[in-house]
């Protein structure tokens, strides 16, 4: 499936705050074990997920309430 625009899931809002810093602290200590040490001080963890299947981006606020026998789903292409 090819799209115009590559649409993804902002993975953020979906974790909780002890998730959120388990994934800041596995970045941190690659980027330190890399040799850049010290760059995370100042940094705020964005995280999406690409995904062609999608037709607009999705976070943790994004509601849908499905219709039976809906024949066009309203985020994805195919589901």
């Amino acid at each position: 499936m090819t799209c115009d625009q590559e649409h993804y899931w902002n993975l953020c809002g979906f974790l909780n705050d002890k998730e959120l810093q388990q994934v800041f602290d596995i970045v941190e200590d690659a980027l330190d074990r890399a040799g850049w040490v010290g760059m995370t001080n100042d940094a705020e963890l964005s995280m999406r997920l690409y995904d062609s299947n999608l037709k607009q981006n999705i976070d943790s606020n994004t509601e849908y309430d499905p219709e039976p026998f809906e024949p066009d789903h309203p985020f994805f292409y195919e589901h």
